[in-house]
């Protein structure tokens, strides 16, 4: 073998060894390489569970506040309709009342609503009948005792109303319906109602 192949031999034997070598190596690199990227991935994989479950029970949280004041706000309505419901009711049967016990109540607020005694009193046409000349007598002799003039009168007028009158002295009118009343004194009855309803 002449020197020529000698030389040859040797210098693809040492490029065969640092090939191998560098094959070995980048092999080497490469498992490393892919050994880390595996253990990166596992860890983001662990942070995106982690995180995905955070967001679920987040996103879980808030449609169970959701649901809950969705419900809340479904039970205040149906109370809310129960308490108008209710005062409606009342109303009602206020306006039902039998007559003696009606106008004791109607008696009553004509002596503490007049201011002069000499008012025009407008009532329902369903309760026109109610108002009876015995009635106003009664109601203007009390109102002589206490030092007005007495002379209340029944309008020919009539109103819409669940009860009760307007008075009318002048052009100033006082409005003393029922459904008046209890739209005045609604902020103070809801919560007796409502205490008695749900307690």
């Amino acid at each position: 073998m002449s020197g020529a192949n000698k030389l040859k031999e040797k210098i693809l034997a040492e490029a065969g060894s640092q090939a191998a070598d560098v094959l070995a190596d980048a092999r080497l690199k490469s498992s490393e390489i892919l050994a880390r990227s595996e253990r990166e991935a596992a860890v983001k994989k662990v942070s995106l569970l982690e995180q995905a479950a955070v967001h679920a029970g987040e996103r879980r949280s808030r449609a169970q506040t959701i649901a809950e004041l969705d419900a809340r706000k479904a039970i205040l309505a149906a109370k809310g309709s129960m308490i108008e419901d209710v005062l409606k009711q009342a109303l009602k049967r206020l306006a039902l009342l039998e007559e003696k016990a009606y106008q004791e109540i109607l008696f009553s607020m004509l002596l503490a609503a007049s201011q002069t005694g000499t008012e025009e009193v407008i009532v329902s046409q369903s309760d026109r009948a109610r108002f009876t000349p015995e009635f106003l007598t009664r109601v203007n002799q009390v109102l002589t005792q206490q030092g007005k003039k007495g002379n209340l009168t029944l309008s020919v007028e009539t109103s819409e109303m669940y009860g009760g009158f307007i008075l009318r002295n002048g052009d100033v009118e006082t409005n003393n319906s029922f459904d008046s009343i209890l739209g005045i004194q609604r902020d103070q009855l809801e919560p007796e109602v409502a205490a008695i309803l749900f307690s």
